[in-house]
């Protein structure tokens, strides 16, 4: 809890459909962070899944190209007071400048609202239908996973990261160091202490472009299908869930000792 108290940086890791918008919002109340990138840092945290990096194969890497020094001070010293990353996670860690943190949600649901909006955009954006078949391969395969462990892959390499068991197993290890896990479906009193301790007061996350996760309409497949495809996600999620039911339990502990 000291190391929360000590440290003003904090990078939440934003999966697509989960509530992180929602999220940013909040912070926006606060003043915490950037008004017209939505809560994102262009060049390295912008959503890989819609924006035009994913024809490039990756984003641009934090190293300078004259010193290669990509440091988590240097990182640090380019980043608000709070920002959204809705691309891969940056490795290592950079636990003594910043708090982590990412909000959940059922996969399979999530999948399906990330195709609605995905094919919102790609409509928009008169893209393809090559385009847009990649795209729908890479949200509907086990994103969460990849988007927590394909930053130890090398550049240039890491869209096309198929996740596996050793990442899953990366993944879960990743998320019992994140100091907040949240999933906006439960446990209301928990999620008020936990926001509290995040520095956002007695405030509710509000639920922004919030739609049920179903099938399209004329799906060619099925529920059983999305469980198969993202079954790393699936059990990746259901530990998280189990890292949030420990976390509920002690944050409500703090959060009631501090305020008596």
């Amino acid at each position: 809890m000291s190391r929360l108290s000590s440290i003003k940086k904090h990078l939440s890791l934003h999966i697509p459909k989960s509530g992180g918008t929602s999220l940013c919002e909040l912070a926006e109340l606060k003043n915490e962070t950037v008004r017209d990138n939505n809560c994102w840092e262009k060049d390295h945290f912008l959503p890989l899944w819609c924006d035009n990096q994913f024809a490039n194969g990756d984003r641009k890497e934090w190293i300078n190209e004259d010193n290669n020094a990509a440091t988590c001070d240097e990182i640090d010293r380019l980043l608000p007071k709070f920002i959204m990353n809705e691309n891969y996670l940056d490795y290592p860690l950079c636990l003594r400048n910043q708090v982590y943190s990412i909000l959940l949600r059922d996969p399979v649901d999530r999948v399906l609202s990330s195709e609605r909006h995905l094919m919102s955009f790609q409509i928009a954006l008169h893209r393809n239908d090559v385009d847009t078949q990649k795209r729908l391969a890479f949200l509907r395969n086990n994103y969460l996973t990849w988007a927590i462990a394909s930053g130890t892959t090398e550049h240039g390499k890491r869209l096309r990261m198929t996740p596996n068991r050793k990442h899953l197993e990366f993944a879960k290890d990743t998320l019992s160091r994140f100091d907040f896990l949240l999933e906006l479906s439960r446990n209301a009193s928990c999620q008020e202490a936990i926001l509290h301790l995040m520095g956002f007061g007695k405030h509710e996350i509000q639920h922004s472009n919030v739609k049920k996760g179903a099938l399209m309409q004329n799906s060619n497949f099925s529920r059983e299908q999305y469980e198969a495809w993202n079954s790393l996600d699936i059990e990746l999620h259901q530990y998280a869930r189990d890292l949030i039911e420990l976390d509920c339990e002690f944050y409500g502990k703090v959060v009631g000792k501090n305020r008596s």
